[in-house]
């Protein structure tokens, strides 16, 4: 696959990015942190560029670990549920033994 390059727009700083997914995937990662970065420096006290982007990035991740142990616990249960379901299975359908 081919590498595109899109120049994405975050927090007024226009950034050539290079990916080897489309180019509407590279534009709405750029929105979304644009968008991101913009809710921090709004909400925030903290002004200066640096800051703003590692706080931005920070949340990002934290939101990005959650939902990755939320699937994980989720992933769990699934596991749980159809080992529960494959032994019922197996005990239902086992031959019934000759008890003459």
């Amino acid at each position: 696959m081919a590498a595109n390059i899109v120049v994405v727009n975050i927090y007024g700083e226009d950034y050539p990015i290079t990916g080897v997914t489309d180019a509407a995937h590279i534009s709405r990662v750029a929105d979304f942190v644009n968008a991101r970065v913009q809710q921090i420096a709004q909400s925030s006290r903290v002004k200066a560029r640096d800051k703003v982007a590692i706080l931005a990035a920070m949340q990002i991740a934290s939101e990005l670990l959650e939902k990755s142990e939320q699937l994980e616990s989720t992933l769990g249960q699934v596991e749980g549920n159809l080992d529960s379901l494959l032994d019922r299975l197996d005990r239902e359908l086992a031959p019934v033994s000759d008890s003459r």
